[in-house]
């Protein structure tokens, strides 16, 4: 309501009639205190709902700060194992190879045996040591694999999870930056 706008005076005698001034300004004293009263009441409102959400967004970026050093924390140690299994699965391939080569060395050398021992004349003893070895050389060579395959499998299964950790790191990370930047959207457009 515009009091200025409705303000009509009588003239009297010697101007426009005090009383009906003195009137109007009290009233405009009054409105003007009411007025300034509530804007102050909002911006104390305003104030606070600043500081609220000041504090709000401190606790969301500290939460957020805490967790990346969280996850950077597991990536490291995630890392650090596979690093370790990876060696050893290195290492165990290294004996492997080296057991395979001893025995082939040695069912070699057991062939040889029992080609000179069948050479000799039990023919049929030499082709049974001989097959004994061989079959004994296979099922070493087979463990070995065997194991060899288990030891990969193991570590390829370690890395898929660690490839799915960093991924879900990231999609949070992308979700908490978006949540971020529209919290401070919205207290922008406030």
């Amino acid at each position: 309501m515009n009091i200025l706008a409705e303000a009509v005076f009588k003239k009297s005698f010697k101007g426009y009639d005090t009383k009906q001034v003195d009137e109007f300004i009290i009233n405009l004293s009054d409105t003007y205190a009411q007025n300034e009263e509530e804007l102050t009441d909002k911006l104390h409102e305003a104030e606070a709902e600043n500081a609220r959400l000041k504090e709000e967004i401190a606790r969301l970026k500290a939460e957020a700060e805490a967790k990346d050093a969280e996850h950077i924390a597991e990536l490291e140690e995630s890392k650090r194992k596979a690093d370790e299994l990876c060696t050893e699965i290195g290492e165990k391939m290294v004996v492997a190879d080296k057991r395979a080569a001893e025995i082939i060395k040695n069912a070699e050398k057991e062939a040889a045996l029992i080609l000179t021992d069948a050479r000799r004349g039990s023919e049929a003893e030499a082709k049974a040591r001989r097959e004994r070895a061989v079959a004994e050389a296979e099922r070493l060579i087979a463990d070995t694999r065997k194991k060899c395959e288990g030891i990969t499998a193991a570590a390829e299964e370690f890395r898929a999870r660690q490839n799915e950790m960093n991924k879900t790191l990231l999609e949070s990370e992308n979700r908490f930056n978006s949540a971020l930047n529209k919290l401070c959207e919205d207290i922008g457009e406030e």
